[in-house]
C-alpha cells in the first residue's frame, strides 16, 4: 500500500478516504448537505429578523382627518346633524355668511388630545368673542368673523350624541343648534 501524507490525512492508492478527504477528491455528499443546511439556516434567520423588524417597528397609521363644512347664517346653521366616528380626527370648517359673528361650540364631549382652533385670514376684522353669559367654557369652540371662516380640529373618543350651538346671546334659543353624532368605529 502506498500512503501519501496530505496535511495529516492519508489516502490509500485506491482513493479510499482515511481522514477528511484526499487531495483531488470531492467533498462527500454529507459535507455538501451540511453546507447547504448551514446556509439555509443563516438565510432563514435573516429573513425572520427582517419580518419581525417590519411588523413590529411601525406605528399604527392614524385614521385620516374627516373634514366637514358648516355654514352659519343669521340665526341658523345649514346642517342640524353632523356624523363622525369615535377615534377619527375631525376638522369642522365654520363659514359665517351672516350679519353677526357666529361660533361653533360643544359644551362637553370626551376627546383625545388637544382641541385646535384656527381663524382664517378671510372676512372682516372682529373683536373678542363675548361668552360672558356662559356658565363654563365649552370643550370645543371656534368663532368665525362676519364674512370669514375658522376651523376647529378634535378627535371625539366616545360614541354618543352631543349638542353643538352658537354661544352668541339668544342664538341657541332662536334655534342655532344641532347634534354631533359620534358613532362607534
Amino acid at each position: 500500500m502506498d500512503y501519501r501524507p496530505n496535511g495529516g490525512v492519508f489516502c490509500q492508492p485506491n482513493r479510499i478516504k482515511i481522514g477528511i478527504y484526499c487531495e483531488g477528491q470531492q467533498p462527500s455528499t454529507l459535507d455538501v448537505r451540511r453546507k447547504i443546511v448551514k446556509r439555509l439556516a443563516g438565510f432563514l434567520v435573516i429573513l425572520i429578523s427582517l419580518i419581525l423588524v417590519a411588523c413590529g417597528s411601525a406605528e399604527p397609521t392614524p385614521p385620516p382627518t374627516l373634514s366637514l363644512s358648516l355654514l352659519a347664517t343669521d340665526i341658523a346653521y345649514d346642517q342640524e346633524q353632523l356624523e363622525v366616528m369615535a377615534g377619527q380626527p375631525v376638522k369642522i370648517m365654520l363659514s359665517n355668511e351672516g350679519a353677526l359673528e357666529h361660533d361653533f361650540s360643544i359644551m362637553e364631549i370626551p376627546h383625545l388630545g388637544e382641541v385646535m382652533a384656527e381663524e382664517m385670514e378671510e372676512g372682516a376684522e372682529h373683536g373678542v368673542h363675548d361668552m360672558s353669559e356662559m356658565d363654563m367654557d365649552p370643550e370645543v369652540h371656534v368663532a368665525a368673523p362676519i364674512g370669514g371662516r375658522s376651523s376647529v380640529e378634535f378627535t371625539p373618543s366616545t360614541p354618543g350624541e352631543y349638542e353643538f350651538f352658537c354661544t352668541t346671546a339668544g342664538h341657541k334659543e332662536a334655534g342655532m343648534k344641532g347634534t354631533l353624532v359620534v358613532q362607534a368605529p
